[in-house]
Parts: C-alpha cells; structure tokens; sequence
C-alpha cells in the first residue's frame, strides 16, 4: 500500500494517534514529566541497539527490503528505532497520565 514506506507509515499511524490524544488530554502532566518520557525513549532505543543484532542473526524475524526506507543501521532499518522509541514514548505517556489521575 505504502511501497518502501509501508513500516514507516503503520507504525506512525498506530503510535502517533494515540501518543496525540494522550498529549491532548493531559498536556500539563506529560509536559511536567517531558523528561521521565525522553529518558525512557532513550533506554528503549539503547536497548534496541544491544538486541536487534542478535534477534536479526537467530533470524527471529527480518524486515522486507520493499517495505521499508533502506536505511539501514547495522542489520536492521531506520524504522525498527524510530518505532522502539515512539512505543517507549507511548507507554510511558500513558503511565504518566494514569499516575497523574490518582492525584
């Protein structure tokens, strides 16, 4: 549907909407705690950086060459960190705006 950035687009559309919508509904809390969110992103990706390499040589799955931009990092695309970190900005956002509830 989307050609070479078919991973890109999904994966926007999965974890930009309801990334929004938490930032909409609760910006004074998320902002407050801005920090805590790039932090978590940041362990996410470091994470990533450690484990792909070795997920993607065990072959526990791989990344259609059609189907995302062609850059690469090592053996995985650009699109699997853009995605580590907007799923750990993602979680962590909501967890934020649950513990800001129960104030």
């Amino acid at each position: 549907m989307f050609g070479k950035y078919s991973y890109l687009a999904w994966m926007l559309i999965f974890t930009l909407i309801p990334i929004g919508v938490l930032w909409l509904r609760y910006p004074h809390a998320l902002w407050r705690n801005r920090h805590v969110i790039a932090l978590t992103a940041c362990i996410a990706v470091l994470y990533q950086l450690l484990v792909d390499p070795i997920a993607e040589k065990w072959h526990a799955w791989f990344f259609d060459e059609r189907r995302v931009m062609g850059i690469w990092m090592g053996n995985f695309p650009i699109e699997n960190t853009i995605f580590f970190a907007l799923i750990a900005v993602a979680i962590s956002s909501f967890v934020v705006s649950r513990l800001s509830r129960n104030k």
